[in-house]
């Protein structure tokens, strides 16, 4: 793998980690078109923890109210810790599938048809935010498990993450801003518990591409930090539909042409 297409898997990991058109889906895609043929888990989670830092960053003053809330005592205290609690129920269904269906997920990134079809997926998922309606309703124990259970689904490469725990959060009523900032906060521990589940197997010793593996880091950690202010100012426009067409096209060409 030279560093020309680490470069360029970075920004296409940074760019389609927080839009809905699937970074798994475009990764594969990616690797497939630039001849890429060594394993890939290695590099997959190399390029997550990338984004992972940009959402650090971007919302680091979210992060901090959470740290130093879950350590109060009082009404302040306890509503940041069952805001905490939220985002560890809404974890454990991806929990369970990375656990339970580990080989079936790694199989599935090996299948570029498989990206095609779930690619297809996200289109309908998107498409079917047009008719969300914002009723400001509030967090629950049971929306948290729902928009978790979206989460675990998006472990296909071909759905998008952050597409369905958003559109799931605007389909229960929580409004585009707050079910973004969900989806968002939602990635720390996915992605952690992602790279935690698969450290066994990287075998980082004996990468003959550090130097590129690291270049692929800060550029999808660059590129993810510039596109999220540009969703959030989609989602509250309401239109995250006009990513449909899109997965869509994407989809078909993954289907029919490759």
């Amino acid at each position: 793998m030279s560093q020309l297409n680490s470069f360029i898997l970075g920004i296409v990991q940074g760019a389609t980690e927080f839009l809905p058109i699937s970074s798994s889906a475009h990764l594969v895609l990616g690797q497939h078109l630039l001849g890429i043929r060594e394993p890939g888990l290695l590099l997959e989670i190399v390029l997550h923890l990338g984004t992972l830092v940009s959402v650090l960053i971007y919302f680091r003053n979210d992060i901090r109210r959470l740290v130093r809330g879950s350590i109060l005592a009082g009404r302040t205290g306890g509503a940041v810790r069952r805001e905490i609690g939220y985002l560890v129920v809404a974890t454990l269904p991806a929990v369970a599938v990375g656990l339970t269906l580990k080989d079936t997920v790694e199989a599935a990134f090996d299948n570029v048809a498989v990206s095609g079809y779930m690619l297809l997926v996200t289109s309908a998922v998107l498409l079917s935010s047009r008719w969300c309606r914002d009723t400001d309703r509030k967090m629950t124990w049971l929306l948290a498990l729902a928009i978790g259970t979206a989460q675990a689904i998006a472990i296909m490469p071909g759905i998008s993450r952050s597409g369905v725990t958003i559109i799931a959060g605007l389909w229960l009523g929580l409004g585009g801003p707050r079910a973004a900032r969900f989806s968002f906060l939602l990635a720390i521990p996915a992605i952690l518990g992602a790279a935690v589940l698969q450290l066994p197997d990287l075998a980082w010793d004996t990468t003959p591409y550090r130097a590129e593996y690291f270049m692929a880091f800060l550029v999808s950690a660059a590129t993810g930090y510039a596109v999220i202010a540009w969703l959030l100012a989609i989602i509250k426009r309401g239109q995250l539909f006009i990513f449909a067409g899109y997965t869509t096209l994407v989809g078909l060409i993954v289907i029919f042409v490759l």
